[in-house]
């Protein structure tokens, strides 16, 4: 017999109210009774009723007001109006039947206790129902207050808040593991009583504790009677009136970094329905526990820099990206001897001279877009002395929001003094060697380079450093001195020498012609030897360089393509695949709750999810041409029929049909399975996605000739628009609704297919459908690659 439910009769013929009861209450009922509608609502006032049986005689609209009156004061319960068949057409008119049923008269026992046994059966599924949503939406807030918090502390009295309404608690608390595992400290910590031995920020001894088992097993653990309990924190907590307690994992990357704990001033008070709903929040609590760390750190950091920022030996400065002063530091105020409260709101420009802030001004504007160089400009302090200065511009971004711009100077007035003073003796030297276009050197005895003029240094990979380095190592590219050098002839002979020289580097040839002349000493002994060398490759070196420069700008921006499609992964893919996983796995160890079929079910889920990673891995992997996997053979038939297996039964419930014209003489090809595998999948839920009911879904193979196969995948949906079939391999580009796709499915097919040596074309109609068509090589290794 199910639980007793409680009954009231409302009819003013008592010997039917007395027939009635007696029958209800053989069955098990509780039955109340009322002869008019004051006496009906009193009832309902004190007592908690699942059913009325309500005699509806129809003489009058009173009966009508009553049943609207019953309903104002228990609108949940289920009325059951008794009524005589001809009078049912009125009562179906007349009546919502939401909450109000009938039975007719006149009815037998067995027809009447079926009608209240169906009733009341419909009651308990609708508050099943009921609190299925609220748990839900209880679970789903939960998350989102976990997922806007920086610090987990500050809302964990809120995610308390909510998980009250379904965990009855007096206090809650994570705590976390230190690295060594020795300790543990108390992350955070809500109660709803003062006194507490073990508060939050507080570090404890491991050994012993409660969290020392969660860390060893990975499970929860209900202890359901603290005076009695084997961990040393039951007794600390039995003190506090806590009489049981449940601590369940927070795992991280498949380690166990701490647990999230409830404790109860009543014993016996957890269960292992409380598993259910903490397995959907702790992996999100983990992801904030960690978030929360980074955070301090963030902020920790930034206690450091302001204090490297003030007692750097450099001047520094902040500004908005009007040049307006922000902040500056204590070696600012020193060196141009205004007090920060002088520089703060001012402008940068306001301590420049004329021939500076045009430099400034384009530097500051370079700087939002690309890195500036180092740059000198003059600075006028306070007591109007001018100050040059070493520029460097840093910007500092949130995101992709230019937050202000850091400007370091340094004080180089007395080195540009001397050099000024450098650049006089050297100035006729200049002046001379500044107008020959072609390299200058002098070069001792040792072969090593001892001058060189500016052209050279400009041009040269080396730059300053040549000096110093031997020529023929850093000019002619050679190990040893070659037996035609000029310089050595020269050395030999006294005489000038003329020759003209190939020079070899990495495979590339380079054609000089070479003037060595002799440099004597007083005494009439050569001492040095100037070569002037003139490149006679010109044009055409020139040209190589340039298109090598474009090669390398065109590889970039393929890898920053890369980055910017794998951090999209990480981001959309990573974080929610890391809680599904998290879930599946709870559910999967909860496997006693389940029928065999829901097992096999979760199980296909996990091998999916992880076949989900391994997808996001070979993302990562598509700026290279060859992984580190070996191609292996192939039979694109079966891995089709595969692969629509594992999504078949979506397509059937929408009834939508899925047609294969397989090829029974395909040949095997060479490739790597999984990520083909990830192809169909992507053009499977897209084609699911663009078709409704009655669609059809239709795949076909070919062998097109002796090297190439075709996988042609077409339905009858809605199509795309021209601008938007352009652009549908674009990373992260979708016309689904925020939520509801990445846009990175096709984009990552467009790779794997490119990475087969195949190509993938798509076709498509408003109205009429879409149609992609994809062309593998059966041997791809023996595919010239081009480009």
């Amino acid at each position: 017999m199910q639980k007793s439910h409680n009954i009231l009769i409302i009819d003013d013929d008592k010997l039917m109210c007395v027939s009635l009861k007696g029958l209800l209450e053989e069955n098990g009922y509780h039955v109340y009774t009322a002869s008019n509608g004051d006496n009906a609502v009193q009832i309902l006032n004190k007592h908690d009723v699942d059913l009325i049986l309500f005699d509806l005689r129809l003489h009058d609209v009173r009966e009508f007001s009553l049943l609207n009156k019953i309903k104002q004061v228990s609108a949940d319960t289920i009325i059951l109006v008794m009524i005589d068949q001809y009078k049912i057409k009125a009562v179906i008119n007349t009546l919502c039947l939401d909450t109000v049923d009938y039975i007719l008269k006149p009815f037998d026992p067995d027809y009447l206790k079926k009608t209240i046994e169906k009733a009341l059966y419909k009651q308990q599924l609708e508050v099943s129902l009921k609190r299925t949503v609220i748990e839900k939406e209880i679970i789903s807030n939960t998350n989102k207050i976990i997922a806007a918090s920086l610090d987990i502390r500050e809302s964990f009295s809120s995610v308390c808040n909510e998980l009250k309404k379904i965990i009855p608690f007096d206090r809650s608390c994570l705590i976390t593991s230190n690295e060594q595992g020795q300790w543990f400290q108390v992350f955070a910590l809500t109660k709803t009583y003062n006194f507490s031995e073990i508060n939050e920020g507080e570090s404890f001894p491991m050994s012993g504790s409660l969290l020392e088992e969660i860390v060893k097993t990975g499970e929860p653990v209900i202890v359901n009677n603290t005076e009695a309990g084997r961990f040393w924190t039951d007794r600390v907590l039995f003190k506090e009136r806590i009489h049981s307690r449940l601590g369940f994992p927070l795992t991280y990357k498949g380690k166990v970094l701490g647990a999230l704990t409830f404790g109860s001033e009543k014993a016996n008070s957890f269960s292992e329905q409380c598993y259910y709903y903490l397995w959907q929040i702790a992996p999100q609590l983990a992801i904030a526990i960690e978030n929360t760390k980074l955070f301090n750190r963030i902020k920790a950091s930034e206690e450091r820099y302001k204090t490297l920022f003030n007692h750097a030996a450099d001047s520094m400065l902040m500004i908005d990206l009007n040049g307006k002063i922000l902040t500056v530091n204590q070696r600012e105020e020193e060196i141009i001897g205004y007090r920060m409260e002088e520089l703060l709101g001012k402008y940068i420009y306001d301590f420049l001279p004329e021939t500076s802030k045009k430099a400034v001004t384009q530097l500051l504007s370079m700087a939002v877009n690309s890195k500036v160089p180092t740059t000198e400009i003059e600075v006028i302090s306070k007591n109007q002395q001018t100050l040059v200065m070493e520029l460097d511009i840093t910007v500092v971004k949130e995101g992709d929001n230019v937050l202000h711009l850091l400007v370091h100077f340094r004080d180089i007035t007395r080195r540009k003094n001397l050099e000024s003073e450098l650049k006089e003796e050297k100035k006729k030297l200049d002046n001379i060697v500044s107008e020959i276009g072609a390299d200058l050197l002098v070069i001792n005895k040792n072969n090593t380079i001892c001058w060189a003029n500016k052209r050279l240094i400009e041009n040269h990979p080396l730059g300053k450093k040549i000096i110093n380095q031997t020529c023929f190592d850093s000019y002619c590219h050679l190990q040893s001195v070659p037996s035609d050098c000029p310089s050595a002839k020269v050395f030999d002979t006294g005489r000038i020498n003329q020759i003209e020289r190939t020079v070899h580097n990495h495979h590339k040839k380079r054609f000089y012609n070479v003037i060595s002349s002799p440099i004597f000493d007083k005494d009439g002994n050569v001492v040095q030897v100037l070569e002037l060398i003139q490149d006679i490759t010109g044009k055409k070196q020139e040209e190589e360089k340039q298109k090598r420069l474009q090669q390398q700008l065109v590889h970039s921006d393929r890898l920053i393509s890369i980055g910017r499609l794998a951090a999209g992964v990480a981001h959309e893919i990573n974080t929610p695949l890391a809680i599904l996983s998290g879930m599946i796995q709870g559910f999967l160890e909860r496997n006693n709750s389940f029928t065999k079929e829901i097992v096999k079910e979760f199980k296909t889920m996990h091998k999916v999810t992880k076949r989900i990673e391994k997808t996001v891995d070979s993302l990562l992997e598509l700026s290279h041409l060859e992984g580190n996997e070996q191609p292996k053979p192939i039979n694109i038939n079966e891995l089709i029929k595969d692969t629509i297996s594992l999504i078949v039964e979506q397509f059937t419930a929408k009834n939508k049909n899925i047609i294969l014209k397989l090829s029974s003489r395909l040949p095997k090809i060479k490739g790597f399975a999984e990520q083909l595998q990830q192809v169909f999948m992507n053009l499977l839920i897209n084609a699911d996605d663009a078709t409704v009911n009655g669609d059809t879904i239709s795949i076909t193979t070919t062998q097109k000739d002796k090297n190439t196969i075709n996988v042609n995948f077409k339905d009858t949906g809605t199509g795309m628009h021209e601008d938007v079939l352009s652009k549908v391999f674009d990373p992260f580009f979708t016309t689904k609704e925020v939520g509801k796709g990445t846009g990175l499915g096709l984009s990552i097919t467009y790779g794997i297919v490119k990475r087969h040596h195949g190509t993938i074309h798509v076709k498509s109609k408003v109205g009429r459908g879409t149609t992609f068509d994809i062309n593998l090589p059966i041997d791809f290794g023996k595919v010239a690659v081009h480009g």
